[in-house]
């Protein structure tokens, strides 16, 4: 199941439909702010990524500290990355 599925489902558990659809298009949201300007290296870079070949993976946690997004830059430590490739999104509440 989909990152994004296991969020709906876990939010449904305590809310109703629509309350987890606005929760995952923040969600959508604050991916997209990442590829922004200036936005692509917010939060703590990861370790345990070392490669080869080198990897520029970032925690970010967003929404009031409710969820957790890691992302991957690549290229890796480029000054203008071309693409921010979303890695994992989880409800912090959740068992993992």
């Amino acid at each position: 199941m989909s990152d994004m599925a296991l969020i709906v489902e876990h939010v449904k558990k305590f809310n109703d439909g629509a309350t987890a659809r606005r929760i995952v298009n923040a969600l959508f949201d604050e991916a997209e702010r990442l590829g922004q300007d200036h936005f692509h290296r917010l939060g703590e870079e990861l370790d345990g990524y070392d490669g080869p070949p080198a990897r520029e993976v970032h925690r970010w946690v967003c929404l009031a500290g409710r969820y957790e997004l890691h992302y991957e830059v690549l290229p890796a430590y480029a000054e203008e990355p071309s693409t921010i490739a979303i890695l994992r999104v989880w409800d912090t509440r959740q068992d993992r």
